[in-house]
């Protein structure tokens, strides 16, 4: 919950012109293993139903281990820049 009013600020900021989802699935290339469900993406498009290029993840931090998040930190970021350059 410390993150929402963040996010939430920023989409006021841009004049809700992007749009926030938490907890989608977002499937990139299965095959390699970049598929599942994110934390938050923001995406540019002020439409809610679907997630459209370009995205940025955000992923949350482990509390019991910083080291456990770095994983998922990496696949979604590997996972964005494939989908935003597609």
């Amino acid at each position: 919950m410390i993150i929402a009013p963040i996010l939430i600020d920023i989409k006021r900021q841009n004049q809700e012109q992007i749009n926030i989802f938490s907890g989608r699935y977002f499937t990139v290339e299965p095959e390699k293993g970049l598929n599942g469900i994110c934390d938050f993406l923001i995406t540019k498009s002020p439409e809610m139903l679907t997630i459209t290029a370009p995205v940025i993840t955000i992923v949350e931090a482990k509390k019991e281990n910083l080291n456990l998040g770095l994983g998922q930190c990496i696949a979604e970021m590997i996972a964005a820049r494939i989908f935003n350059q597609k």
